[in-house]
C-alpha cells in the first residue's frame, strides 16, 4: 500500500474529547472548501446568464472568484498535506485505525446515550480494514491526483515557484473535475467517519444559493437605474 508519508503517524490522543477536536477541524475544513468550491462553482455558470450585470462591476466578481478559487485549494491542501505533524486526512485515517475503541458498540451507545434512536444509529459501523487501507492510499502522496495538487501547492499555492516566474509561466490551477475529485474523496471520507463516531455528517452550508438572489437584485437594480436615465434623457 502507498505510504503516507515517511514520517506520518497516529495522533497520539489521551481521551474522547482530543479525537472530538480532531474530528470536528477535519471535517471543519472539509465543509468549507466544499462551500467555497459550490459558490464558486455556481458563480461560474451563471456568468453565463448573468454576463451584462457582473460585467458591471468585473473587478469586484473578478477578485471575488479568485478568493473562492485560492480558499478550496487552500483547504484541499490542508486535507491532504503529507506533513508528518499535520492534521491531514492521512493522519486522521491513521488515527481511526489506532483508536477502534472509540468505534465500538458500546462507545457509540455512551457517547448517543440521550439519543432516542441510538439502537436504530448503532447498527452498520464496522470499520473495514481493508477498505480503510483504500482510503488511506487515496490520500497519499502516491494517487496521482493528490500528487498534481501537491505539485500545484509546492509552485503556486504555499510556495512561489521563482523559476516559473522567471520563465513567465502562468499561475496553474486545477481542472474542476479534479478539484470535484479529491473534494468529494474527502467528504466521502470525513461523512462516513463522523457518522461512525457520532452519527453526523455535513449537509451543506444555509444559505448557499444567496448568491442567486444577490445577482437578481443587481439585475433589478441596473434595470432600473437605465429606465431612470433613460427617463431623465427624454
Amino acid at each position: 500500500m502507498p505510504r503516507l508519508g515517511s514520517t506520518a503517524r497516529a495522533i497520539r490522543i489521551r481521551s474522547e474529547a482530543e479525537f472530538d477536536r480532531l474530528c470536528d477541524r477535519v471535517d471543519l475544513e472539509a465543509s468549507h472548501a466544499a462551500d467555497h468550491f459550490n459558490l464558486l462553482r455556481g458563480l461560474v455558470e451563471s456568468h453565463k446568464e448573468y454576463y451584462l450585470e457582473m460585467n458591471e462591476s468585473n473587478t469586484f466578481w473578478h477578485l471575488t472568484l479568485i478568493a473562492h478559487r485560492k480558499a478550496v485549494l487552500s483547504h484541499l491542501c490542508l486535507l491532504y498535506d503529507q506533513h508528518g505533524a499535520a492534521l491531514s486526512l492521512g493522519r486522521f485515517l491513521l488515527t481511526v485505525k489506532a483508536n477502534r475503541a472509540l468505534f465500538s458498540d458500546a462507545a457509540f451507545r455512551d457517547r448517543l446515550k440521550d439519543n432516542p434512536h441510538v439502537d436504530t444509529l448503532v447498527g452498520d459501523r464496522a470499520i473495514d480494514d481493508a477498505e480503510l487501507d483504500r482510503e488511506l492510499a487515496s490520500v497519499s502522496g502516491a494517487d496521482p491526483l493528490v500528487s498534481k495538487l501537491l505539485r500545484l501547492r509546492n509552485a503556486d499555492i504555499s510556495h512561489t515557484a521563482a523559476d516559473k516566474v522567471i520563465k513567465g509561466t502562468p499561475q496553474a490551477w486545477l481542472p474542476f473535475q479534479d478539484v470535484e475529485a479529491l473534494l468529494s474523496r474527502a467528504i466521502a471520507i470525513t461523512s462516513k467517519y463522523s457518522l461512525f463516531y457520532r452519527a453526523s455528517m455535513y449537509r451543506g452550508i444555509a444559505g448557499a444559493d444567496d448568491y442567486k438572489a444577490t445577482l437578481e437584485w443587481l439585475r433589478e437594480a441596473l434595470s432600473s437605474h437605465r429606465a431612470q436615465i433613460d427617463k431623465e434623457a427624454e
